[in-house]
């Protein structure tokens, strides 16, 4: 994995607890497919992830097809994982649960 520049010591640790993720072909970021019983529980998940995007001020790359959603978190500035990525990767995977996969 390539980290970003000046990250918390502890991202290492915290990015390889994320074991449902995947890390990008370019290494500097993680990937996850999330797939839920409905359409309705898909679009739930991304409102919320939307919101909490909204509040933290940082955007994943992500897409929809009827019960499933593919999230890619990576930074652009400075490149690479940074802390950010696994906080929203973390409260993907907990929204995730709380909704139901």
């Amino acid at each position: 994995i390539i980290f970003s520049e000046a990250q918390p010591t502890d991202l290492p640790e915290r990015a390889s607890k994320l074991k449902s993720w995947s890390i990008t072909s370019s290494r500097m970021g993680i990937e996850r497919t999330f797939t839920f019983t409905t359409f309705s529980a898909a679009w739930r998940f991304m409102s919320l992830v939307a919101e909490e995007c909204k509040a933290k001020r940082h955007h994943p790359s992500w897409h929809n097809l009827y019960n499933q959603v593919s999230v890619e978190w990576t930074t652009h500035r400075p490149k690479g994982l940074s802390i950010k990525d696994v906080e929203m990767a973390e409260f993907c995977d907990r929204t995730a649960e709380e909704i139901g996969l």
